[in-house]
């Protein structure tokens, strides 16, 4: 029976089918329930799955073998003997890297000893890259049985799709955490769908199909890797160094049985029609990475069909922040706090894929050109509307509790993210527009420029207007500014706030104490001209 699913050509099927079967038995057990006796149930039942549909990949069995297995076993049994919350919960994470381990050791695509350290890095390998992998083969696989009406040119399209979904997916858990954190109705709104769609057809069921989907894809994924396990370039080339060099060997000097005694040759192809110092003088061309359009282009949809709930969230209600309409039992602190952090790290995640999507995508036919270029059109256009209200939520939070270094700087990033974003639009329609260059320029340009800015003389300008008027100032925080805001700090001090002077005195010393000590050589203007004005105070 095994021997017939391995040979079978309907083998990658079999296996997903069975996956599926293995995660509804997952979720009967362990869905919204205690764990008991189903875990050592379900643990010989994911040995049984991995012996099965693995078969022709399992080593010969050893005394290590049945020791990790018996090991297994009795520590998946405290589950149904026991009642210690601590070994529980130990075992909750022990069985599982076990059995990752025990399994890398038996049908791994390396052979390797128990003992060694490399047998961890193997296990990691399977489980994660490996799995992951082989996300696209349950696409295809499907597409191979349930698309035969569909011709070629489709199938590949809708295999593209499903890559580019699942490519979506880690962003898209990472983006709306940043957005249901950054947004408390926005968060409201989300919570609020799985609700509605209840209400509709989908029934409280909903959890369990999911669990369901994401357990039957790790299950065929994994197996699936050990089936067919990816040889790294690295490997590749160490594998096969000895035996390429036997293909620039004259004919006289080999062995007439070499074909009949020695394994296969691989050869590498830049090796092919060449003579030995043909290849040295004639570098091979290497075509730089390009990515789908297809996939990319539904990457972006997943993110923009996100993205535009937001901004009509935004839309709705948030732009009139600045007039008092703030969502309701939330103060300007709580408001501002909650969200321009997460809402300018989502931007520079939007603008990574833009990047991405700008220099690394492989053109084209007309529509899907002028589908890609909406589609990051509308990206930009999501990523300056929360832009701006990351901005003004900063705004409001300066105007509550003041100007300092940190709000300044996030202030600068904004606007050259900002920036960054219109030189990504205009690279949308002009794609003759060298991004990368122009980046480059814009970025050491906006850096001279923040060191000429002078950051201190403007964190000092603005609070001192905040304190005409609201009339409040952290006089402190202002006396510890740098030489470059003490003539304006005196100033204010002398016209407005006399409490400022002794303050400027204790905090901007060291540049009375230096005046003396300093040569020509560490002449300074600001602190020249600091030193003078606090000599002057010091008068007074």
């Amino acid at each position: 029976m095994i021997k017939k699913i391995l040979d079978s050509p309907n083998r990658a099927l079999i296996t997903l089918c069975s996956a599926l079967v293995l995660a509804i038995v997952h979720q009967y057990l362990f869905f919204d329930k205690g764990v008991g006796v189903s875990y050592p149930l379900f643990v010989v039942l994911f040995y049984g799955y991995m012996f099965v549909f693995a078969r022709d990949r399992v080593k010969a069995f050893t005394w290590v073998d049945l020791f990790i297995a018996s090991v297994v076993l009795l520590l998946s049994l405290t589950f149904a003997l026991f009642d210690n919350e601590l070994f529980h919960a130990l075992n909750f994470l022990t069985v599982p890297g076990l059995i990752i381990l025990h399994m890398a050791y038996l049908i791994g695509r390396k052979q390797t000893q128990w003992w060694k350290i490399s047998l961890i890095g193997l296990a990691m390998d399977h489980l994660l890259p490996q799995s992951i992998r082989h996300w696209p083969t349950i696409g295809r696989t499907l597409m191979k049985k349930g698309g035969r009406k569909l011709a070629s040119k489709q199938k590949v399209v809708v295999t593209k799709v499903f890559i580019g979904l699942i490519v979506s997916l880690p962003i898209l858990i990472v983006v709306v955490g940043l957005l249901t954190s950054a947004d408390g109705i926005f968060d409201q709104y989300l919570s609020g769908i799985p609700a509605w769609l209840n209400d509709l057809t989908l029934t409280p069921g909903l959890p369990r199909v999911i669990w369901i989907i994401i357990a039957s894809v790790f299950f065929f994924s994994y197996v699936w890797g050990f089936v067919q396990p990816m040889e790294y370039e690295s490997e590749r080339r160490e594998n096969t160094h000895w035996k390429n060099q036997s293909v620039a060997l004259p004919l006289a000097h080999r062995d007439e049985n070499d074909g009949e005694n020695s394994d296969p040759v691989m050869v590498n192809p830049s090796y092919e029609g060449t003579t030995p110092n043909s290849n040295l003088s004639k570098p091979q061309l290497v075509e730089p990475l390009r990515l789908d359009p297809i996939i990319i282009g539904t990457v972006l949809f997943v993110i923009n069909s996100v993205y535009l709930l937001f901004v009509f969230v935004q839309f709705s209600y948030l732009f009139g922040a600045g007039v008092g309409n703030l969502p309701s039992g939330l103060s300007y602190a709580e408001y501002a706090r909650s969200g321009f952090i997460e809402l300018v790290l989502v931007t520079g995640i939007n603008f990574f894929i833009l990047v991405i999507a700008l220099q690394f995508t492989r053109s084209g036919g007309k529509i899907s050109t002028i589908v890609h270029q909406v589609l990051l059109t509308l990206l930009i256009v999501c990523s300056a509307v929360m832009l701006y209200s990351a901005f003004m939520r900063l705004s409001l939070y300066e105007e509550a509790y003041g100007y300092t270094y940190i709000r300044f700087l996030v202030h600068a990033f904004m606007i050259f993210l900002a920036l960054l974003l219109l030189i990504a639009g205009l690279r949308i329609r002009y794609t003759t527009i060298p991004l990368i260059r122009c980046y480059i320029v814009l970025a050491l340009t906006a850096y001279v420029a923040m060191n000429y800015v002078g950051m201190d003389n403007q964190i000092a300008e603005r609070n001192i207007e905040r304190y005409h008027q609201l009339g409040q100032i952290d006089a402190n925080y202002l006396a510890n500014l740098s030489a470059d805001a003490v003539p304006q700090l005196k100033q204010f001090a002398d016209e407005s706030y006399p409490e400022l002077h002794e303050l400027l005195l204790l905090n901007q010393s060291q540049y009375l104490l230096e005046k003396n000590d300093r040569s020509w050589s560490s002449f300074n203007l600001s602190r020249t001209i600091a030193s003078r004005e606090l000599a002057e105070l010091r008068k007074q």
